[in-house]
């Protein structure tokens, strides 16, 4: 396989396209309004709240690079029916990790950069996560 360095610049732009709306989203009005329960819990860690529907279809541009920050993504199953979780390898293949029954949830170590996809039941991509923080909230709806 030969190296292509405008497909390579290509995924950097898809990757850090990602990173920054999880940054621009972590500072909106809508992560001011939470209670003071959701605020004390969350003091050290990003929320992700957002419509990703866009990155979805993206999907198949989106790859794992570099491993080198540790990280956690806690996902939130807000919905009544199960999600599952994939991580995208370095290849962009998606890898099974956990089935997250309705309105439960669960804490993914990973690294930043990585991105994290949750699909429906029909495994359809509903939301793409990266955590490019210490810690993530990736609430599903």
């Amino acid at each position: 396989m030969l190296f292509n360095p405008k497909q390579h610049a290509i995924k950097i732009i898809l990757i850090t396209s990602i990173s920054f709306a999880c940054n621009l989203h972590a500072t909106s009005p809508i992560e001011q309004k939470q209670n003071s329960h959701e605020r004390s819990d969350q003091q050290n860690n990003h929320h992700a709240e957002y419509d990703s529907s866009g990155f979805c279809r993206n999907e198949r541009n989106l790859r794992s690079v570099q491993g080198n920050a540790h990280t956690t993504i806690k996902f939130l199953n807000n919905r009544k029916q199960e999600v599952r979780i994939y991580w995208l390898d370095y290849t962009g293949r998606r890898v099974y990790y956990k089935t997250i029954p309705p309105h439960d949830q669960y804490t993914q170590p990973t690294f930043q950069t990585h991105p994290w996809v949750v699909a429906d039941q029909r495994d359809n991509c509903t939301n793409i996560f990266v955590s490019n923080k210490q810690s993530t909230i990736a609430e599903i709806h």
